[in-house]
Parts: structure tokens; sequence; C-alpha cells
């Protein structure tokens, strides 16, 4: 379906910038510190609990029980049950902030991604298929939020475990800490061998799940085409070797980090064994008391949970810096076309439309799409260009909306240079009826004024009663529900909507791009006599591979090769007994 050089699941060595990654996920991060701050502080205070149960458990064993004092003993064990109440309490509270915090960071990234994404120019969306904007919006900022919401706070809560039960471990029996930290090195090289193992394989996972995402919107919006073809086999057959390949990437990944879990997890008997092993003879010669030993095991968790739950962080790290490589990659585009630094704004237009020896290609390395294009537009006339399919005539809309910018040549609306006007000011005096129609799930009111409320009906009212298509309007009412891409729609009514949508806003240049292909002739002539109704107050571009919707036009220009061949009136044309004319006679069946 869609294929580019620039995507990038076509790079499987790609390797995932951490650092502008970091920065990114800090610029998400810094908006909600409050958030952060409050989850630290209850992080702090429920870490302190949870590190307080040993050394009750100590005196529990090294003074209450040895007192013979129940009264004592009861005290102290129901202190170490309000500990744990204690614990629960701040452990709730902080991951609700946590939640709470987390939600609103994906909701304004996904604000940002969507904001960021309209704002870009159409050869980006050449770049990126549909479905993998999707998956990069939906999948990778699940992935985020997964980060946010767990392993950020986590993280300083293990590091700050494992520093203050260090440190109470080392304050009541030094010897033994420090021969119990020997088995720390191996924990830190067995992560850092799976850090640079398991790297590109996460990408690999993210790259994958994003391509099937991809495929499964690209495939399911071409349904009928599928059947219609008898495809469904062979899409399905397609679908099953990409998944195959991600089930290899992540199996892979998943067994990687079950080597290391229990690699790691075997440090904790270990580390029994030399307590109890050196500390338990220590404890014969009443060098340490037995409560000690006791709160050397029960911190050994502590010690050690750090390092157990480090294999799940730091594959929580490694899924999110990936997805957030590849959101980051989106939010550092910028549109190629932008207004400049003082953009005029046109109110309206009072001279005309002028293309001035206008080049244009899509890439360098392409061949030229339009040639030395020159032509003028005055207000209130009509001009049509007309030729073969690629000829180059929807490129000339293409360069007037500024989707593109041509490489030679100058575009000019009233003597300005269209690079000189704000793109939302030629937009909004510009009207486009495309010949790629799209409508929204929604009534036929609300797109009609593309889904803007704040358009009164009466503007739509009038639209419809300026082009003289009230008749289709009452077979087809305005609160008609149209489902998602008008197929409940024949495409000739779709065209219908499509135009009068364009006449609700009133513009002052309605361009028509194969705007009447699938209208009947009974249709086609309301619209026609609407059209030369609003000449005197409308300046329009109709582009057509159907004659007789342009006979009336002021002017016409036959586009081929990406050049104009020859120009005049519809009668011109046909007397000088060209290619408009061979096309004229082809198309109406005259020798």
């Amino acid at each position: 379906m869609h294929a580019s050089r620039d995507d990038d699941s076509q790079d499987p060595k790609e390797k995932i910038n951490y650092k502008a990654t970091f920065r990114m996920l800090t610029g998400l991060i810094v908006p909600e510190r409050r958030g952060f701050m409050a989850a630290f502080a209850w992080l702090l205070l429920s870490t302190a609990f949870t590190l307080f149960s040993p050394i009750i458990a100590k005196y529990i064993i090294d003074t209450a029980i040895p007192s013979k004092n129940i009264r004592l003993l009861v005290m102290v064990v129901g202190g170490l049950f309000l500990n744990s109440l204690l614990f629960m309490g701040f452990n709730y509270l902080l991951q609700m902030r946590l939640i709470k915090t987390g939600q609103q960071i994906m909701t304004d990234l996904k604000k940002r991604m969507l904001s960021r994404m309209l704002a870009l120019d159409l050869p980006f969306y050449s770049e990126y298929p549909v479905g993998r904007l999707t998956a990069r919006v939906q999948a990778d900022t699940g992935s985020l939020y997964e980060l946010f919401t767990e392993t950020t706070v986590t993280i300083f809560r293990d590091i700050l475990m494992f520093i203050v039960t260090f440190c109470v471990m080392f304050y009541f029996s030094p010897r033994l800490t420090l021969i119990l930290s020997s088995v720390f090195p191996f924990a830190i090289a067995l992560s850092f061998i799976f850090l640079r193992k398991s790297a590109s394989l996460f990408v690999t996972v993210r790259k994958l799940a994003s391509e099937i995402s991809g495929f499964l919107t690209e495939h399911l919006n071409a349904i009928a085409l599928l059947q219609a073809f008898n495809r469904e086999k062979m899409a399905a057959e397609k679908l099953e070797a990409i998944n195959k390949k991600k089930f290899d990437a992540e199996l892979s990944g998943e067994l990687m980090m079950i080597v290391f879990y229990l690699s790691v997890i075997l440090l904790s008997p270990v580390a029994i064994a030399i307590i109890l092993g050196v500390g338990g003879g220590w404890a014969i010669d009443r060098t340490i008391s037995i409560g000690t030993l006791v709160m050397f095991i029960l911190y050994i968790d502590k010690l050690f949970e750090p390092v157990f739950r480090l294999s799940e962080h730091i594959s929580i790290i490694q899924r999110s810096f990936a997805a957030g490589h590849r959101i980051q990659r989106i939010m550092e585009r910028r549109p190629a076309i932008v207004d400049g630094p003082a953009p005029r704004y046109i109110h309206s237009i009072r001279e005309g439309i002028e293309f001035r020896n206008v080049w244009m290609r899509y890439a360098d390395d392409s061949p030229w799409v339009l040639k030395d294009i020159s032509f003028k537009l005055p207000k209130g006339k009509s001009l049509a260009i007309v030729g073969e399919t690629g000829g180059g005539k929807t490129t000339v809309t293409n360069l007037l909306f500024r989707f593109y910018t041509p490489q030679k040549g100058k575009i000019l609306i009233d003597g300005v240079n269209l690079s000189d006007i704000g793109l939302n000011s030629l937009r909004t005096a510009i009207g486009l009826v495309h010949q790629d129609i799209y409508l929204f799930p929604g009534t036929i009111m609300q797109n009609l004024k593309l889904m803007d409320e704040a358009i009164p009906d009466s503007m739509v009212h009038d639209a419809i009663k300026t082009i003289g298509l009230e008749a289709f309007f009452k077979h087809h009412g305005l609160n008609k529900h149209i489902v998602e891409k008008g197929v409940n729609l024949s495409a000739g009514e779709k065209q219908v909507i499509s135009l009068a949508r364009a006449m609700v806003l009133n513009q002052e240049v309605l361009v028509l791009d194969e705007a009447t292909s699938h209208i009947d002739p009974h249709t086609e002539r309301l619209i026609n006599t609407a059209m030369r109704r609003l000449l005197s107050s409308r300046t329009m571009i109709v582009i057509a591979h159907r004659l007789s919707t342009i006979l009336n036009a002021d002017n016409i220009l036959l586009v081929s090769e990406g050049e104009i061949k020859e120009s005049g009136t519809h009668s011109q044309l046909l007397a000088k007994g060209g290619i408009y004319s061979k096309f004229y006679k082809l198309q109406f069946g005259e020798n």
C-alpha cells in the first residue's frame, strides 16, 4: 500500500536517540511537576514505613521478648501492624496521584501530537501512512503512560530504599554489610549486559507493532477492493508474516528478560546463606544479636527488591524510550511550508491570480511535473484546465493552496507573491472541491458546516439556494446521518454535498478539481447554471476530464506533459483543430 524511503519501519538497525528522547520526556514532566512532587511526598512516607518494619522486628526479638513484658510485646506488635496500615495508606495515595498525573500527561501529549500533525504538509503524509500515525498516538503514548505511572517514581523509590537499607544495615553491622556487598558487582554486570543486548530488540518490536496497526488500517479501508478481487487470503497471509516477525522478536526479548531475572534472583539465596553462615557464627560468639540477624534477613528483600525489579524497569524503559523516540521523530518535524516573518493578509481579491513561469517537481531526482507554466486569471473570470491523467492539472491547484512550493517561477495574487501571503488568509479566500471527497461521520448539516457549529444554519440554506440544489437536499434531509467516509451515499451524492460545502463559506475563489465527475446530467445542468450565475462575483478554476462541464469557461488551458499546449475559449480551441479538438471529438464520439 504505502512505502517510503523515510518510513521508519524500513530500518531494523535504527538506534534510539536517548538524549533527544529524554529531553522530550523531561519536557512532558515539567508542566506536571506539582503532581510528581506530591507523588514523591507520598513515596517518601510509604518508603519510610516499609523500611521501619525490620527495625521493629529486631526490637521485638532483642528487647520485648527477653523482657517477658506482655504489655510491651503487645504494644510493639500493634505498632508493627499500624506501621503496615500506614504504609498501605500512603502507597494508595501515591498510586492515585501517579495515575492522575500520568493521564494528564498523556492527554496533553496526544493534543500536542495532533496539533503538530495537522500543521505538517502533504509530503509528511506521503512518508507516514495513517495506520502508523494512529499507532504513534495510541500505542506509543500507552507505553509512555506506563513509564510515568509506574517506572519513574518506582525507580526513585528503589534507589532510596537501597541506599537507606544499606545504611541501616551498615549501622547495625558494618562487617556483615560489607561482606554482602560482594554480590553487587554481579548484579551490575548482568544489568549492563541485558541493557546492551535488549535495546535493539525492543525497537524492533515497537516498529513491527506499528507496522501491524498500519497494515490493518490500510487493508480494512480497502476491504471492498480486496473482496472484489478475492484477495482476502493474500492479505491474511501478509498479516501473518508480519505477526510472525513480531512474535519472534518479542519472544527473543522476553526470553532474554527471563534469563536476566532468574540470574539476578539467585543472588537472594546467596545473600541469605552469607548471613546465616557468617552472621550465625558471630551470633554464637555473641558478636551480634539474633534480632540483628533476623533484621538482616528481612532487609534482604528490601535490599535486593530493587535489583529484582531492575529487569522490569529496564524492559519498560526500553519500550518507553523506543516509543518516545518514534514520537520525537514526529514532534521534531517542522512544516516545509510556513508563513514568512511578516505575512500579508488578503481580505478580498481585487485583480486576480497569475502563474508566472512556474516549474514544479515533487523531488530533486524526479522529473518536472510542471514546466514553465504561465497564465492570468482575472477576478470574476473562469479558467478551465484539461488534459490527460498525470499531465499536471491537479499540481496547479496544489501550488495555489501552497500544499507545495514551486522550484522556479512565481505565483501572484493581486501582484503579491504567494509565499508572502499568510496560509490561513490564503485558504480562507480560496475554496476547494477535491476529487478525493471525505465526509465525516455525522449529519449532512454538520458536514456542510465542516463540523464547525459556529457556522449558522442560514449560511447553509443560502448556499443550497444559490447553487440551486433545494430538491436534492429535500430528498436527502440535512439531518440524515452519514457513516464513516460516506459509504451510505453514492459517489455522485457525495460530490454534490462536497460542492455545497464549498459554497457555504462564500469564498471568492472556488477551485473545482473533478468536482462533477460523478454527477448525473440533470444535477450537472443545475450546477453549471449556478456556476454561470456566480461568475460575476466568483473567480473559478475548474479541472475536468468531462469537457461538457467547461464549455462556458472564459479560458481553457490544455496541459499535457506538464506544459500548456493550447489555450483559448472552447470555440477557439475547436477551430484550431489541435489536441483539445481531438479530445472533444473523442469524448463525444464525433469523427
